[in-house]
């Protein structure tokens, strides 16, 4: 925040027991740490109501995007029950099977899937650590 060196904060701090004597330096510091105390707490609160402000708007916008979501998924699935009837009517031989939104096949099952995703659907997801305990080395103590 601020560049001061220590010869620097030691210089101010001579000049101050020198201005302010022993007896009132004591009680001066203390006001002047409850001040930056206080200064610090303020910053923070605005901070925070910052933070929630953005995280507000963030969380609207992303609840309009999933309405916007939801407005096209049900759009496409009532075009698509149309064009089913609509190709039943003039096809009347084939079935048109109906899948609901629980039906739906996962990602890994599609088509659409990466390669190796159903297969990385089964293994297990937690690895065990190597030997070592937190990676790193054990320090011994000196006796």
């Amino acid at each position: 925040m601020f560049d001061i060196g220590f010869s620097e904060l030691v210089a101010v701090s001579l000049i101050a027991l020198i201005v302010l004597g022993p007896k009132r330096l004591p009680e001066v510091a203390r006001t002047a740490g409850r001040w930056i105390g206080q200064l610090r707490r303020f910053m923070t609160d605005v901070k925070q109501d910052l933070d929630r402000e953005i995280h507000s708007e963030d969380l609207a916008e992303l609840r309009k995007l999933k309405n916007e979501l939801n407005d096209t998924r049900r759009m496409m699935q009532n075009t698509s029950g149309e064009l089913v009837k609509g190709f039943t009517e003039i096809n009347p031989e084939v079935s048109s099977p109906t899948i609901h939104s629980s039906e739906t096949p996962a990602l890994a099952d599609s088509p659409l899937a990466p390669a190796g995703a159903a297969r990385r659907r089964g293994k297990a997801r937690n690895k065990t650590r190597s030997g070592k305990k937190h990676g790193g080395t054990r320090k011994t103590r000196r006796r």
